[in-house]
């Protein structure tokens, strides 16, 4: 199993990072919902959502590709044809999708992945504290995702 336990009960490293990584998500989706529409030297925040939406999402099929790599027994959710089947369709629609069609099939993304996780975690491959972390980051994303559809 591939774990995601910190030596230290009071450290935990992949839990910091991953509330770290949710802020931009929390900030832009503030920012949007205030009509904040562009950042000096950032450019627009819709587009800065959408890109760090993007790298995300794709980090996180990368994160699957290694546990497939690195677990033998993990292989049977063919994570490889799942992480870059998520990957291309993300990336397309970054490419051709409106502001609004983007945002929710990105959020389909993150829930997809997210059930992934869950049948990790039920096959026993990751920790149920990593599945946890991962919940409530993933419901955070996608809460910041969908809150600036509604303005």
């Amino acid at each position: 199993m591939i774990s995601t336990e910190p030596d230290s009960k009071r450290f935990n490293l992949p839990a910091i990072l991953a509330g770290l990584g949710a802020l931009p998500f929390l900030a832009s989706s503030l920012l949007l919902t205030l009509g904040v529409y562009n950042l000096p030297l950032l450019g627009s925040t819709a587009e800065i959502l959408r890109s760090y939406s993007l790298a995300i999402a794709v980090f996180m099929c990368g994160v699957h590709w290694g546990q497939y790599l690195q677990d033998t027994q993990a292989r049977n959710l063919n994570l490889l044809m799942v992480s870059n089947v998520l990957t291309v369709i993300c990336w397309l629609a970054y490419l051709v999708a409106s502001f609004v069609v983007y945002f929710v099939i990105v959020i389909a993304i993150f829930l997809a992945l997210l059930w992934v996780d869950y049948r990790l975690h039920k096959a026993g491959r990751i920790t149920a504290r990593y599945f946890k972390m991962r919940l409530a980051v993933t419901a955070v994303v996608c809460a910041s995702l969908a809150l600036p559809l509604n303005f």
